[in-house]
């Protein structure tokens, strides 16, 4: 099937995309900036530049689609005003609106995100999927949105997304500091339901309601175990080896998250009797196992970095390029001033020394590594001896996937000075990682064979 997704950079986006492509699907994505879809789509695919959030896109590629995910949608989870609010409605509403006039009138499926939140703030009920919407402002979006679903050609499947647990991103990123710092707690009296669910069962709902025909109208996005505010919050201290912290006080949120207050204590008791009655098999429906897989690369005070992009090129074209240790020089950003010092082996292969120097925040530093994996042309594994970090381990893995490489960087990295290290560093040390790797795939994209756009 030729398939189309809008949000496709977006977490979701990017787990949907390489389930497809591996389902044997032709992927079309749209997206706002050709360069940043080059940088991180791990999936082969192509590219219509468009933003329909100004209008329809009128573009010859897209009289071919057959099936929809449409993921688009402006960021929740910050301090609203009314230009923030107007965005939120109108990225999701408006943008559908004009996806929709975008699209062959021929068209098989149109599978969309929604949020749970469309059943507003309702303490207790248990709320199924023909149950009435809410009344607050995200609510009224989801409904405004889902009329506009409705006209859609063809089937249509609607996910009513919940809280996504993932280990790489999404709402999991605010949750991880407090309770890593062990301060973490509930919010308010913690007595709210949390209607949550796995990455890996929420993109294998959207890919199920893609390809199963009888899958037809809403269904609830969360795993089949909702639970309250308090207990997921002893579960995720718990995942992580911490004791759980004190419940933090509405007024603090109010203060610092003004309006979005109401929508981290809000109380939604999701069902997900529909997901599993049209035969959708959940891989996890505990909120401990769930969270236990999700912060395992957190473990004994290491944090975690990981990436993915998609290269054109088998594994046997591209590795030649990164066994050569003086191109770590070209796709490491200049600011840093990475030198190769000395390489104790003419080929680098298992037990490889290399030594080089570089400036962090402007202040030079050695470092030494090991090559203690090389398993040509598919992972070599770089440990830190002696540098600025307790530990640095980056596993390469250049993964076979579509024709292609999926080429994955994993990093597992300690700080000095323990937790106190990490609490003054963590954050700036992880923008820094950040834009190092962002460096690295841009000029990976711009060496590579191009997606068409």
């Amino acid at each position: 099937m030729k398939v189309l997704i809008t949000g496709a950079t977006g977490l979701l986006g990017r787990e949907i995309g390489k389930v497809l492509a591996e389902h044997g699907h032709e992927i079309v994505v749209i997206s706002r900036s050709l360069a940043k879809a080059r940088e991180v789509l791990p999936f082969p695919c192509e590219v219509v530049l468009g933003d329909l959030s100004k209008g329809p896109i009128h573009d010859s590629r897209l009289e071919g689609i057959e099936g929809v995910i449409n993921l688009m949608g402006e960021p929740v989870v910050s301090r609203w005003d009314s230009e923030k609010k107007a965005a939120i409605y109108n990225s999701r509403v408006e943008g559908t609106k004009h996806l929709i006039a975008s699209l062959p009138s021929n068209l098989q499926v149109f599978v969309s995100s929604t949020a749970i939140g469309y059943y507003g703030n309702d303490h207790e009920t248990i709320q199924h999927e023909e149950n009435p919407p809410g009344d607050n402002f995200l609510a009224k979006v989801c409904i405004d949105w889902e009329k506009e679903i409705s006209k859609a050609p063809g089937r249509k499947a609607i996910i009513r997304t919940g809280i996504v647990l993932s280990s790489h991103g999404g709402a999991m990123d605010q949750m991880l500091y407090p309770f890593r710092l062990g301060i973490g707690g509930p919010l308010g009296d913690g007595q709210q339901w949390m209607s949550w669910i796995h990455i890996k069962d929420i993109v294998g709902l959207f890919v199920f309601a893609l390809e199963n025909t009888h899958v037809t109208g809403p269904i609830n996005g969360c795993a089949p175990n909702p639970v309250r505010n308090k207990e997921f919050s002893k579960s995720l201290a718990n995942a992580l080896g911490k004791s759980m912290g004190p419940s933090m006080p509405l007024f603090v949120l109010k203060l610092y998250f003004g309006e979005v207050s109401d929508v981290l204590t809000v109380s939604i008791r999701g069902s997900a009797e529909r997901s599993k009655t049209l035969g959708y098999k959940f891989q996890y429906d505990d909120v401990n196992e769930a969270l236990k897989d999700v912060c395992a690369p957190y473990q004994n005070g290491e944090d975690f970095y990981y990436a993915e992009q998609f290269i054109p090129d088998p594994p046997e074209k591209v590795f030649p390029f990164f066994k050569e240790a003086h191109n770590l020089e070209e796709i490491t950003p200049p600011t840093l001033n990475f030198k190769i010092e000395k390489v104790s082996t003419s080929e680098i292969t298992q037990g490889t020394l290399i030594d080089y120097t570089l400036k962090i925040r402007g202040i030079p530093a050695k470092w030494k590594t090991e090559i203690d994996e090389w398993q040509p042309p598919y992972k070599f594994v770089d440990n830190q001896l002696k540098g600025p970090y307790s530990l640095w381990r980056h596993t390469h893995e250049f993964r076979p996937f579509c024709g292609g490489t999926l080429l994955v960087d994993k990093v597992k990295y300690r700080l000095p000075l323990g937790q106190v290290g990490w609490i003054f560093a963590s954050k700036l040390v992880s923008k820094d990682i950040d834009n190092i790797f962002s460096f690295r795939r841009k000029y990976i994209a711009n060496m590579t064979v191009p997606r068409k756009g």
